[in-house]
């Protein structure tokens, strides 16, 4: 009697498993059509961060370090991109020292696509609230008529529940060629004060969200409430300083 009870149930487990992995399998596949549709939108930021830090008004060191992240183009030639990956807080790093002051100074920025080619950039507009960075094409440099990359549509406010997957999309550094890198992130908590925010597992910073539908849902940034963790900020806070970034872009041609 409990040799065919337990066959019952495997054969119900059977009929579950067999339910569930064609799922899986599907998203997986739907991922993958993200993954190849949006890679070629997200593309490498290179620069140069000068450091200088002082003591008690004296000279106490200077460092120049090279820094490496990525973001998404969200309209011609302008990229989103999480601003503390651009400005660490360098200061807190090492410690509330008494007369330390550190400051820091963004140079030599660039623009990787995925060919690797390379841009000479500017960074027009930060939003620390926000945790964003806009780096846009120096249409004064070299090779700024050739850039060609396709822009990701963030016009849509998408709505995720938790457990929820979503494809999370990044970019290596030029060490590794620039290739392309995606994940599978879940959502594993919602905050909705002061401004929705989702916090996910499995996703970097500074990586733009899709679902598998292919549907933008935001960029992970680093937000002082929520220490250096990546948290995705929705699409509807990039579009709410998305004119203002244009505009400073616009700046750079006079």
């Amino acid at each position: 009697m409990k040799l065919k009870n337990t066959a019952k149930l495997i054969a119900a487990f059977g009929i579950a498993f067999a339910t569930i992995a064609p799922v899986s399998a599907d998203f997986k596949e739907d991922a993958r059509k993200v993954f190849a549709d949006n890679a070629p939108s997200v593309i490498g930021v290179r620069g140069l961060l000068k450091v200088e830090a002082s003591m008690n008004g004296k000279p106490a060191g200077n460092q120049d370090k090279p820094l490496h992240t990525n973001g998404v183009v969200i309209a011609d030639g302008l990229v989103a991109v999480a601003y503390r990956t651009l400005k660490p807080d360098v200061a807190s790093s090492v410690g509330n020292r008494p007369g330390l002051k550190i400051e820091t100074d963004l140079s030599e920025l660039k623009l990787v696509d995925a060919s690797g080619e390379e841009y000479d950039a500017k960074l027009v507009l930060h939003d620390e609230d926000l945790g964003l960075a806009f780096v846009a094409i120096d249409p004064k440099g070299e090779t700024a008529k050739d850039f060609k990359v396709k822009v990701v549509d963030i016009s849509k406010d998408i709505t995720v529940q938790h457990l929820d997957e979503l494809v999370s999309i990044g970019r290596m550094s030029e060490t590794l060629r620039s290739e392309a890198r995606v994940t599978i992130g879940t959502v594993a908590a919602i905050v909705s004060r002061p401004r929705t925010i989702y916090i996910c597992q499995g996703v970097a910073m500074s990586n733009p969200v899709f679902t598998s539908a292919g549907e933008f849902v935001g960029l992970t940034v680093s937000i002082k409430s929520t220490g250096a963790a990546p948290v995705v900020i929705p699409a509807k806070y990039i579009r709410k300083v998305l004119d203002q970034a244009k505009a400073k872009q616009a700046e750079l041609a006079k």
